[in-house]
């Protein structure tokens, strides 16, 4: 009896275990016919892809060389370069999808009707950047001309480049740094209270004007900050821009106006998700969803609030306060930069 019962209960074992082996080996089949459909998918995908994107853009490559005629000037270009900067006139119409309609020359170069002492600074600028380098800091073109710097500028900008030849990135000006999710150059998530400036990279053009997307945030202030050596913000204190001397802010949490530990209130002012503050000429204006809710003017509309002008700052011996204003925030939370405005000096 003990052998029959021994004998049923080993049948009983390799039943289990064939079960399983097969129950593994439907699973397995299964998984794979799973992995082949989304291959298969991801396949037809590519395909609708680069079907959409031979329509748009015809057969490009990044790698294509392009010839150019500069104002009479021969230059020739890798496509990735001319592209380089999103959003660009540039990058639209060498992209592919506009090269027939463009204007060409005897020997069908195409023909930029530019400048070629300010077109090529501009282009060298983008083939350095390429480099990636940092070692050797990338300066941004400089022309000690008035006339041809003014005239670099108004190039840079009817090509929409501003922002690709003259960078701004933000940096933390104080707090903890493992705090700070920079999601892009102008777009942060910041998880504990913290400045943070936004800073000109190598180039000596001043902001001016910025603008700021307001995302979800526990508290955020938004102005600038005067002479970055000289200040000290107290992280246990929570202090921020606008509460130390030197320093001027929109709060929005607070619903007021902070100029140098001041504060002056601001009746109805909410932090959102999706408001946008645009801080004007150094601070002079602050508007608040395209509403005016900050000025330095002495003729004052009902609701607007006294601001400082930067200029009663300015400690340098040549009295150019504009060289040592940062635009700076300090949140906890999320936001963006969403536009910058430069000046002409």
């Amino acid at each position: 009896m003990m052998a029959e019962s021994k004998k049923k209960q080993e049948i009983t074992e390799k039943d289990l275990i064939n079960e399983t082996l097969s129950s593994l080996s439907t699973l397995l089949k299964n998984r794979e016919e799973d992995l082949l459909k989304r291959e298969a998918k991801l396949e037809e995908e590519r395909k609708i892809f680069d079907s959409e994107r031979f329509d748009t853009y015809g057969a490009t490559k990044p790698s294509d060389v392009i010839h150019l005629n500069i104002g009479g000037e021969p230059m020739s270009v890798l496509r990735r370069t001319l592209t380089s900067v999103p959003g660009s006139m540039l990058a639209s119409r060498f992209s592919g999808r506009w090269e027939d309609n463009q204007e060409k020359d005897e020997n069908g170069h195409y023909f930029i009707d530019q400048s070629y002492d300010l077109f090529e600074p501009m282009i060298n600028y983008l083939r350095n950047r390429s480099n990636g380098i940092e070692l050797y800091p990338l300066n941004s073109p400089y022309f000690s001309d008035d006339e041809k710097r003014s005239d670099f500028y108004r190039m840079v900008e009817y090509y929409g480049m501003t922002d690709g030849i003259y960078p701004t990135s933000l940096i933390i000006h104080h707090g903890p740094e493992d705090n700070v999710e920079m999601e892009s150059r102008w777009k942060v998530n910041v998880k504990e209270w913290t400045t943070l400036l936004l800073a000109r990279n190598n180039h000596s053009r001043y902001i001016k004007t910025f603008s700021v997307l307001i995302g979800p945030v526990e508290r955020i202030q938004i102005g600038w900050l005067y002479n970055t050596t000289s200040l000290d913000f107290s992280t246990g204190n929570k202090l921020g821009v606008g509460d130390v001397e030197y320093t001027s802010s929109i709060d929005l949490t607070r619903s007021c106006y902070l100029c140098d530990g001041a504060n002056t209130p601001i009746e109805g002012l909410q932090h959102q998700a999706g408001t946008v503050v645009r801080s004007e000429d150094y601070g002079r204006q602050i508007f608040v969803n395209d509403e005016l809710m900050v000025s330095s003017s002495n003729d004052l509309e009902s609701g607007v609030v006294q601001a400082l002008d930067p200029e009663k700052w300015s400690t340098s011996s040549d009295g150019n306060v504009y060289q040592y204003l940062h635009p700076t925030i300090s949140v906890k939370g999320q936001f963006e930069i969403i536009d910058v405005e430069f000046t002409d000096l």
